[in-house]
């Protein structure tokens, strides 16, 4: 049937009546500006509700329909504002502007004057400790011995050139970089370590993570049916036997660990692992912060340190989330990645000449310059425009650049909020902002 020959109207009723499916209406009408078009009007008309204010966009709705989203109905805007770093990067360099997209109101005006005290003495340093994805798969064997037997294998030198082979095989950007290996007894987790360029890397490293494990579980299964005995003191165990064949339980373990609180990812990191600094003079702090660095340091650890261990937090900052909100929505991230970058650590210290010393580490930025959410309009033109989009960089260069960027963005943020904290300026500045 050709839906091209159906106006609007008539391809809402087929949906009103069952007809057609939502998913089916691109493939019916055969444009997806027109299947957004009438799946809104659709939603407008069976709920009695108006969404107007979704119609308005720049995105591409053929493209985003194959990488981005299902049943397109039109985009959403959020309020875009920036703010000016001096960075003394690895990678990036000099006075650069850094894009936030938030409806919370005083967060940009804060991360600008905590900006203006870091600019004031001399910029904001930034460190890239480590780079690199994770993504864990589990294979079912026989028991522990088993497991045991296949960690040996797999860190072996031999084992570990047959992965990274096999890996190689199955993505043309990353590279396994290692596998670290954990068993319980019958499950066994292979957790992949990869670079992956510009990208993020998430789906690249499980889907090359996942095929390599398969043909590690193929070939030992191979062995196995080839074998004319077992061991005997596996066979005379009671809870193991090598005749069982080993299978890939789960393409993702937990143990990555993606999108969910970890101590270790704090531990070892994932994604982009860095730290931010910077020195503050002690007249700045007290002439643009309005308060002492005696007192910011005391808040920091009473309030970071004594108030999160108490609530058994693995985030020991004041408010990273909301920085790193604001920087995902505009540069194109992954949004449910935040859970990982908010657990950072801030360090406020007094230097001997009395000025301020504050720094934030950041164990799991897990961000990207190129594919996903970068390749939408305004994030692209976003990346771009702060120098960072990551088109043809497969050594990552661009990703780690976006990192010092929102690192930057974040410890101005820490700094401005303790600082506010400790004059009492937080209470007003948030009472001035007009609700409702």
């Amino acid at each position: 049937m050709d839906g091209k020959k159906y106006g609007d109207d008539e391809v809402i009723k087929k949906l009103m009546d069952g007809e057609l499916s939502l998913s089916g209406v691109s493939t019916f009408v055969g444009d997806e500006a027109q299947a957004s078009e009438i799946r809104r009007k659709y939603l407008e008309r069976k709920y009695k509700i108006a969404l107007q204010a979704i119609t308005t966009t720049t995105i591409d709705h053929e493209d985003a329909s194959k990488r981005n989203i299902e049943n397109m109905i039109g985009a959403t805007q959020r309020p875009l504002g920036f703010a000016e770093a001096v960075i003394n990067g690895e990678h990036l360099k000099g006075l650069k502007p850094i894009f936030m997209s938030t409806t919370e109101g005083r967060l940009i005006a804060g991360v600008s004057r905590g900006l203006k005290a870091i600019n004031a003495g001399g910029g904001a340093t930034t460190t890239i400790l480590d780079d690199k994805m994770t993504r864990s798969i589990i294979i079912e064997t026989s028991g522990a011995r088993e497991s045991k037997q296949i960690m040996s294998f797999v860190e072996s030198a031999d084992g570990l050139k047959f992965i990274k082979a096999e890996f190689a095989n199955h993505t043309k950007h990353g590279e396994l970089i290692g596998v670290d290996c954990y068993t319980t007894g019958r499950n066994l987790f292979l957790v992949y370590n990869a670079r992956t360029g510009a990208a993020m890397g998430m789906n690249m490293v499980t889907i090359a993570s996942n095929n390599t494990t398969a043909k590690l579980v193929e070939q030992l299964n191979d062995k196995k049916k080839k074998r004319k005995s077992v061991d005997a003191e596996v066979s005379k165990s009671s809870i193991a036997t090598t005749k069982k064949l080993l299978r890939v339980l789960s393409e993702s373990g937990n143990l990555c660990t993606d999108k969910k609180p970890a101590l270790k990812n704090v531990l070892v990191g994932r994604g982009v692992s860095i730290v931010a600094e910077a020195l503050i003079p002690k007249d700045v702090v007290k002439d643009t912060l309005k308060t002492d660095p005696k007192e910011m340091a005391r808040i920091n650890y009473v309030k970071n340190y004594i108030g999160s261990s108490l609530a058994g937090s693995l985030a020991h900052n004041a408010q990273v989330a909301n920085i790193l909100n604001a920087t995902f929505d505009a540069y194109g991230q992954d949004g449910a990645q935040i859970v990982d970058g908010v657990n950072a650590l801030d360090d406020v210290e007094i230097t001997d000449e009395g000025d301020l010393y504050i720094s934030i580490y950041i164990p799991a930025l897990e961000i990207g310059t190129y594919g996903g959410g970068t390749a939408r309009e305004t994030p692209k033109a976003l990346l771009a425009a702060s120098g960072v989009y990551g088109e043809g960089d497969d050594e990552g260069y661009t990703k780690r650049m976006l990192a010092e960027l929102i690192a930057t963005a974040c410890l101005a943020g820490e700094l401005n909020l303790l600082a506010a904290e400790t004059s009492g300026e937080l209470t007003k500045a948030h009472a001035s902002i007009k609700r409702g």
